[in-house]
């Protein structure tokens, strides 16, 4: 990959938010405030806007669906107004537009070889953090034991989310040097780790490249459909404050009778805990918390697909993955 100052590519900042359609806007809106979403502003019966505690204005658009809920797309933030003027000119791209958001700005959107809508923003006004009041822990080992005469107490409740983190997408059979070439040449994405499955590539997590700086593991992945699958969003992940906090969430959704995918559980590539639940729409979506950072220096990571690439510890994976 090019160095960043000599890259002629769409360059990335960091993510910005999610957007999906739901048919029933009112359940939707109630299992994200259980999830730990805040409300930053609605238009009741059609969008509702989330947040987290992260200086974000938005991170989780619900929109009323006009038939089935669909995956809208992930927005990424752009270094410069001059990366939306290039992205303009991409096949296919449209005009720069005024976001209709909290937190205004501008975008463009692209659409990916499998149709995927992938939003570019700049401009927007960011908000002054609003921590809850989280601890970071210490940690009594073994051998060395810091914490003395104190008390670990995180309350009970939702898990306030911090930020959006990163969305993947199954792309039709045979389109993954499409699908990569695309992500990794007209925008700063830069892969992790590939999964092969019969020695042919079949998954790759990418990470805002930027360089020498650190970035998470990945802000975007591809895998591959199953066959006979319809090609769909594969999951949202948003960033939690650590485990304890991941656990009294898992708890809390619990006890509401939501559907659990697969969590609690360490993953092998990224090393994040993870939580991954069913919205009431079939969506999955993920809290977790402690995940890995890369940069340019990394070495990527190639590896055979199956379980053993999925987890350390959890349960056992379900068929969904």
């Amino acid at each position: 990959m090019p160095h960043v100052e000599d890259d002629q590519r769409i360059k990335l900042l960091r993510t910005a938010f999610v957007t999906y359609s739901h048919s029933d806007l009112a359940t939707a809106r109630q299992y994200f405030l259980d999830f730990g979403l805040v409300i930053e502003d609605e238009r009741p019966g059609e969008e509702i806007f989330f947040r987290g505690w992260g200086s974000e204005p938005v991170v989780y658009v619900a929109k009323q669906a006009e038939a089935e809920s669909t995956f809208l797309g992930g927005a990424f933030e752009v270094e410069s107004r001059d990366e939306l003027e290039k992205a303009a000119k991409i096949p296919g791209a449209t005009t720069i537009y005024s976001l209709d958001t909290p937190g205004g700005g501008e975008a463009v959107t692209l659409t990916d070889p499998a149709g995927y809508k992938c939003h570019l923003v700049w401009g927007q006004q960011k908000r002054v953090p609003s921590p809850p009041h989280l601890e970071k822990l210490t940690v009594n080992y073994e051998d060395e034991k810091p914490r003395l005469g104190k008390f670990q107490r995180v309350p009970p409740g939702p898990a306030p989310v911090y930020r959006w983190s990163h969305v993947g997408v199954a792309y039709p059979i045979g389109m993954f040097q499409e699908m990569l070439d695309w992500y990794t040449t007209k925008l700063t994405f830069a892969p992790s780790d590939v999964l092969y499955k019969e020695e042919k590539p079949s998954t790759c997590f990418l990470h805002i490249d930027r360089g020498l700086e650190h970035t998470d593991h990945h802000a975007f992945f591809i895998k591959s459909a199953k066959p006979n699958q319809k090609p769909n969003v594969a999951h949202a992940a948003f960033e939690v404050h650590d485990f304890d906090v991941q656990q009294l969430g898992h708890k809390h959704l619990a006890a509401q009778g939501y559907n659990l995918c697969w969590g609690v559980g360490r993953h092998l590539l990224g090393s994040q805990i993870f939580d991954y639940w069913y919205d009431p729409s079939g969506f999955v979506v993920e809290h977790y918390a402690d995940g890995d950072m890369v940069n340019a220096e990394t070495i990527v990571g190639h590896i055979p697909a199956g379980p053993e690439a999925l987890s350390v510890w959890g349960p056992e994976v379900p068929d969904y993955f």
